[in-house]
């Protein structure tokens, strides 16, 4: 950097004509040496870029001090600086009786319009070329709650960040009646590019605050009372993707300040979240669930539309803490309201109807089809499939898709629960019903209650509870154990199994007459085997979900990966999918998923050669003997403790032992 301090000789100092001079000498340095110019005074905090604005926002006159630096050690430089400097000193400090006539005209005029800046009854912001303010009035500092050293020479965005000033000089096209949210004060703002010829040269913004409007006052307090005592945490998005206005509840919940948000484009703060979402489709978000900063949070997220015209969005959310607390205060019997509040939270986020269903295959398709005319119907349904082929899933887009969707949805594993504990986990019990019931618990049938329940893994559940089911479904009333009565019921049910019940009947495992009660509408849902041409979408899908769990930036799959993937014969289906691409998302050092990235037994095409043990002559050979060979093909593969570690399940520390143990090097 190289600087130089000048004392200003000239008469009336640099006043429009002489700050016009100068600025055009800058402008022949910066094409002869390349150099930009910056000049600061004793009460400029910073160096500002020259320019015609910037020179008469300084008001620098006669005897007083300058300093004319670059950003640049060079050659260069220093030669610019001197010849600017011989420049003010000594070509501009003679003015003949002409020119001082002339110049007295031009401070006059440039008096009187800083006057009119100053003391009209709206805000004024200029900034010059480079977006740095150069003239701001008292109203505007009024609005924005500084002095006039703070802003002078700042880039707009530092002081007003929501301002589209800096875009004006893009674009050079005016804005009119924009409102625009600045510190808490909504403003109607007028902006436009400044020309010097055909040269633009900064831009300015004119602005009122709507309170001070005739007859806008009363409407705008109101607004801002509602928006500032509402517990909702609210946030408006203006119809080019930044953040126009936050309340106080969104800062308090999220921890920070509005100055800190307002004026940021959705694509830095959240490029994925759901106010992005909403800004690209125009279509609202309705009562979503997400967890952030640790909080669990339920969101609405919807356009504003004025006269059919995108205005923006704006988002209302809540803690489900909040909402848990109000519903405690609503409900009669605080005991049964905590286990139902528990089990609305295990279930909640469960919005998924038949189009989150991925897969163009026509056996796929044409089972969408015919779920999606069951769920019009409150008969009991039967899902068949294979295990991890989607069957929760589908039983979730009957549900959602049917006309109990604003009803619970409740799932109960049947092979998770202890045979002893299912009676009481379907049904329910009364206090003091058995030692240890200290309150009344409602059973997951009394839970579901005007909506679906679903149960999971049917052909697991013991024989004695088969028939208290099949009860159930024939009279539609549950009896809780300690209870002196039946509590009529009305519950759809949706069962499923990927076992064969047809054979556990022959075999006296599962009963006749419950199968023909459950079999009413059944839904065979297709392997992942008979699906090859839904791999693509499917590996797609989870790269986009885990990307944002892992905190990885995969872009996709090769083709030979992909390849290898739709040759496999996916025995785990949908799951065994899921769970692959995850641990080949975590071994990829790349942003394209390729086949080193995949196991051993997919690069071996199991369906051509399904043994994954090499039996030479048919002998089978130590256990060592076949450790020692799994580490070394994946140290030949990975190159690296850390990644056969992981390859493998096992810590790089073990991985490095085995080596050492079986004398295998590493390159």
């Amino acid at each position: 950097m190289f600087s130089k301090d000048l004392v200003i000789k000239i008469h009336n100092g640099l006043h429009t004509r002489v700050a016009a001079m100068v600025v055009n000498k800058c402008d022949e340095l910066i094409a002869k040496y390349g150099i930009r110019i910056y000049v600061s005074t004793k009460d400029t905090k910073e160096p500002i870029a020259v320019s015609m604005l910037a020179l008469l926002s300084l008001k620098i006159q006669e005897n007083d001090s300058i300093n004319i630096s670059t950003k640049e050690d060079s050659k260069e430089a220093i030669k610019a600086i001197e010849e600017l400097s011989s420049f003010i000193t000594k070509d501009l400090s003679g003015t003949t009786p002409h020119m001082k006539a002339i110049d007295a005209i031009l401070e006059e005029t440039n008096i009187a319009n800083e006057q009119i800046v100053k003391n009209i009854p709206i805000g004024i912001v200029v900034i010059d070329i480079n977006s740095n303010i150069t003239t701001i009035n008292d109203y505007a500092l009024r609005i924005i709650e500084k002095n006039y050293k703070d802003v002078l020479g700042k880039n707009v965005k530092d002081i007003i960040p929501n301002s589209d000033l800096p875009n004006i000089i893009i674009t050079k096209e005016k804005h009119l009646g924009k409102i625009q949210h600045m510190n808490n004060h909504i403003t109607m703002v007028n902006r436009s590019p400044i020309f010097s010829g055909d040269k633009i040269i900064g831009a300015i913004g004119v602005f009122q605050d709507v309170s001070e409007i005739v007859g806008m006052k009363e409407v705008n307090e109101r607004f801002k009372k509602i928006l500032a005592s509402s517990h909702d945490m609210i946030c408006f998005i203006d119809e080019n993707g930044y953040v126009s206005y936050v309340n106080p509840a969104y800062e308090e919940n999220y921890n920070l300040t509005s100055n800190s948000i307002l004026g940021k484009h959705l694509k830095y703060l959240s490029p994925k979240g759901l106010r992005m979402q909403v800004f690209k489709s125009k279509e609202k978000i309705e009562n979503i669930i997400y967890k952030k900063d640790g909080i669990n949070i339920i969101s609405t997220v919807e356009p504003i539309f004025i006269d059919g015209e995108f205005k923006g969005v704006i988002s209302t959310s809540k803690k489900v803490e909040d909402i848990k607390d109000l519903m405690g205060k609503l409900e009669k019997s605080q005991t049964e309201l905590d286990y139902y509040k528990e089990e609305l939270i295990k279930h909640a986020g469960l919005n998924r109807t038949f189009s989150d269903i991925i897969g163009e295959n026509k056996g796929l398709k044409k089972v969408l089809d015919f779920c999606r005319k069951a769920s019009q119907s409150t008969s009991t349904v039967l899902v068949t499939g294979e295990s991890g082929t989607g069957k929760e899933l589908i039983a979730k887009a009957i549900h959602n898709n049917s006309e109990r969707k604003d009803k619970p949805f409740v799932k109960v594993n049947c092979a998770a629960i202890p045979e002893n504990l299912l009676e009481s986990e379907l049904f329910g019990y009364e206090k003091g019903a058995f030692t240890g019931a200290i309150k009344n618990k409602p059973g997951k049938f009394a839970i579901a209650d005007g909506g679906t329940i679903f149960l999971d893994e049917i052909g697991d559940m013991p024989l004695a509870m088969q028939a208290k089911l099949l009860r159930v479904l024939q009279e539609m009333e549950i009896e809780s154990l300690g209870g002196l009565s039946p509590q009529k019921i009305d519950v759809r049910v949706i069962a499923a199994t990927n076992r064969n019940l047809s054979e556990m009947i022959e075999d006296k495992t599962f009963r006749e007459d419950l199968y023909y009660r459950l079999n009413v509408i059944p839904i065979q849902i297709p392997p992942l085997k008979e699906r090859k041409e839904d791999i693509e979408l499917l590996v797609e899908h989870f790269i986009l979900k885990l990307n944002k769990k892992l905190n990885k930036n995969i872009k996709g799959i090769s083709e030979d990966s992909l390849l290898l993937l739709q040759e496999y014969h996916w025995p785990g289906n949908i799951r065994e999918l899921q769970n692959l691409i995850e641990r080949a998302m975590n071994l990829c050092d790349e942003s394209i998923i390729k086949p080193e990235d995949l196991p051993v037994y997919l690069q071996k095409n199991p369906q051509k050669d399904t043994n994954l043990i090499n039996t030479p002559h048919g002998e089978i050979l130590t256990f060592q003997e076949y450790e020692k060979e799994i580490i070394r093909l994946a140290m030949e593969k990975y190159k690296s403790f850390n990644k056969a570690g992981k390859a493998l399940g096992l810590t790089h520390r073990t991985i490095s032992l085995k080596c050492k143990k079986y004398g295998i090097l590493v390159d």
